[in-house]
């Protein structure tokens, strides 16, 4: 068997968030990585001659987003899987997952799996491989969907385990995967927006949750006590007085005195948008502002940073359905008139 050093990669971007690369052409070598640093598994190429595995990743908070690919193919098992939740789309090859009570589950053709990860015994990647996935820990999940419910989660979340790539709930979760990669790589200038990277995850977590059809569906759709006009009157006082800060859902009930859900429905109610819709709009009117006031040589991408727009072509979709022209034509507009 072919000895060689892995190619590995860790940059810490900072306390909460980095980086991750690594990339094995030896068996032994990949497991004993991944069993030291994540958790026991047992490796097996699909290939008589060879073996490689590439992982590239971005760590936010515990919430990890990857690209792999494999030419040979393997099958790995799960001494001690990780507990939470995944969610893999594989873009060439195919991949399959076998859980604990014997069941296997395969992608299909036009989508991918989202899996339980504790219920999972072992994976299976056909050679030629690549595929996107999305880890998200129990935790974090089950305290957005405590935080939507207004009551504590007692059970483990059942997915459906299939989804149709084409959705818009996997669409929109894969659009936030690509633009974290993108924002991350070199000196990780998404890290210099805190607001948007605070609105990017507050934003997968609601779709995993919201999106994507699970055993908690039923309670989120249910009602919920609608809250006093004056707490959706704080929600946007306390929006307009924190505009570039990194707020997330509940930071915002919490100022508003009620619970996420009450002012989700508060505010379609009376404002006919969700909490964060409306908060991306009061943004969208700063960055406006801003774009008027320009000085020279200032950048669109430079503003709509600023304002917590971490993807350019969302932002500046978002800006000309609001203001009727693009963002590059009102700095233009700007600058003409000085």
């Amino acid at each position: 068997m072919k000895n060689s050093e892995p190619d590995q990669a860790l940059v810490s971007l900072d306390r909460n968030s980095h980086r991750l690369f690594y990339r094995f052409d030896n068996v032994e070598e990949a497991q004993a990585h991944l069993s030291g640093n994540y958790s026991l598994v047992k490796i097996e190429s699909e290939s008589d001659t060879s073996f490689d595995l590439m992982c590239a990743a971005a760590i936010l908070e515990n919430v990890a987003f990857t690209s792999n690919s494999s030419k040979s193919g393997f099958r790995i098992g799960f001494g001690s899987p990780f507990d939470g939740y995944g969610m893999s789309l594989p873009t060439s090859g195919a991949m399959s997952v076998t859980t604990v009570d014997g069941r296997l589950i395969d992608a299909s053709g036009n989508g991918g799996l989202v899996v339980d990860s504790l219920e999972i015994e072992s994976a299976r990647f056909s050679p030629q491989s690549v595929w996107r996935r999305i880890m998200m820990p129990s935790n974090e999940l089950h305290r957005h969907i405590a935080l939507l419910t207004e009551q504590p989660v007692t059970k483990r979340v059942s997915f459906s385990n299939h989804f149709d790539r084409d959705s818009v709930a996997s669409q929109s979760i894969f659009t936030i995967d690509q633009v974290i990669a993108m924002g991350m790589r070199g000196d990780a200038p998404l890290l210099k927006a805190p607001a948007a990277l605070a609105s990017l995850k507050d934003a997968v977590l609601s779709m995993f949750v919201e999106g994507l059809p699970n055993s908690y569906s039923t309670l989120l759709a249910g009602p919920a006590l609608l809250p006093a006009p004056r707490n959706v009157k704080r929600a946007i006082e306390f929006m307009q007085a924190n505009l570039l800060q990194p707020l997330s859902l509940a930071d915002i009930a919490n100022a508003a005195g009620t619970s996420a859900r009450s002012l989700q429905i508060g505010f379609r109610q009376f404002r006919d948008m969700t909490p964060m819709e409306y908060l991306r709009r009061l943004r969208l009117n700063g960055a406006h502002q801003d774009l008027i006031d320009a000085l020279p040589g200032t950048a669109v991408a430079t503003i709509a940073y600023r304002w917590g727009f971490a993807h350019h072509g969302m932002f500046a979709a978002s800006y000309a359905k609001v203001f009727g022209e693009p963002p590059s034509a009102t700095l233009k507009k700007s600058r003409s008139r000085r």
